[in-house]
């Protein structure tokens, strides 16, 4: 019987714990290599939410880091990428009045704009750096979008990295674009890889990766497509990037 690759998580350190105890919980061996850390940033000073129909977020450290900030929804209603993001809402009592469940922001802009008539204001907290998604569908669709760039995401400094990644039986999971830069940016290794999502699976193939991309932004659908699940059904949320 040939031996089970070994699982190598790259998100930020504290992302990663609850990944690896499902993992190891399952029967399969993790290796915890984070690779990015975030730096929260202040928004503008008085920063006012009142006024935005809907406040999007993209993933749960949008979420930490708007409620970190001091800012609260009011009367707005929120939407989230899914499961994941949803789940962190629920640490500050807020709700996703939608329950979507999508891959990316390309999805997550279909399905919105599909739901919900325009116009509107939608405000979108997060990294400082996004892509044009979902704010390019939802102008298109007729919303006014305001980004609110509340953290940074950055490479894990280069001395608390291991001089070699990877071995020859494992594979990389990767969440996001930011964890695909920062493992090429530190080593030479192309290993086989599997993405959470058409965005950052294109990164990874432009970067020279193998990979394939889980159908669905959460940690089963990652184990399927290493085709190493199904994991055992688990009450724990998931958790997309």
């Amino acid at each position: 019987m040939s031996r089970s690759p070994r699982i190598v998580l790259t998100r930020e350190r504290e992302r990663n714990r609850p990944w690896a105890e499902r993992l190891s919980s399952a029967g399969h061996d993790v290796c915890e290599l984070p690779l990015v850390n975030f730096t929260t940033l202040e928004p503008p000073e008085d920063y006012e939410v009142t006024g935005f129909d809907w406040i999007m977020f993209t993933s749960p450290q949008g979420v930490r880091a708007f409620h970190g900030a001091g800012l609260a929804p009011g009367s707005a209603k929120i939407v989230t990428l899914g499961p994941g993001t949803a789940a962190a809402l629920k640490e500050f009592g807020w709700k996703d009045e939608l329950g979507l469940r999508c891959r990316d922001g390309v999805e997550l802009a279909q399905a919105f704009l599909a739901t919900v008539a325009g116009p509107g204001r939608v405000l979108l907290p997060g990294p400082a750096r996004r892509l044009s998604e979902p704010r390019a569908s939802l102008m298109t669709g007729g919303f006014d979008v305001r980004e609110l760039p509340l953290y940074v995401t950055g490479p894990v400094d280069a001395a608390d990295l291991p001089a070699e990644p990877c071995g020859p039986d494992e594979i990389v999971f990767f969440c996001s674009p930011s964890t695909v830069k920062a493992f090429a940016g530190a080593w030479d290794d192309r290993p086989r890889s599997v993405a959470i999502g058409r965005t950052t699976a294109e990164a990874a193939a432009k970067a020279g990766f193998p990979v394939t991309a889980a159908d669905k932004p959460d940690l089963e659908s990652m184990v399927l497509a290493a085709g190493l699940g199904p994991l055992p059904v688990t009450s724990l949320p998931e958790s997309e990037s």
